[in-house]
């Protein structure tokens, strides 16, 4: 199922899904942040750290289910995980704040 995303979005489940962790960390604001399995990521080098740790450790593709447009400048994406970590399949919602056409915030949820 095709899922209309803005660009910045698009670009990042593009670098997940090419394993290209430059193009991963240049989707993201210098100041962003993540919140991810109870852990903060801030600025783009902990941003790689955390993308970099995760590549090691699992495969997996990440499917866009559904975008919903939220207050401001953000979204919501159900993201449907598959690979080779503890549950797969598993649907989490990425939240997604955009500011200047990058990601400022990422926030993965179950």
């Amino acid at each position: 199922m095709a899922v209309d995303l803005p660009d910045v979005i698009d670009r990042y489940f593009r670098a997940v899904g090419d394993g290209d962790v430059d193009a991963f960390v240049a989707c993201f604001a210098d100041t962003a942040s993540v919140a991810d399995e109870d852990r903060l990521y801030d600025g783009r080098p902990s941003i790689r750290s955390w993308r970099e740790r995760t590549m090691a450790e699992y495969s997996y593709t990440a499917e866009p289910v559904r975008v919903t447009p939220q207050a401001g400048d953000s979204y919501l994406v159900l993201t449907r995980l598959s690979g080779d970590f503890p549950g797969s399949p598993v649907e989490l919602r990425y939240r997604f704040t955009l500011r200047d056409d990058l990601i400022g915030a990422l926030d993965i949820r179950p």
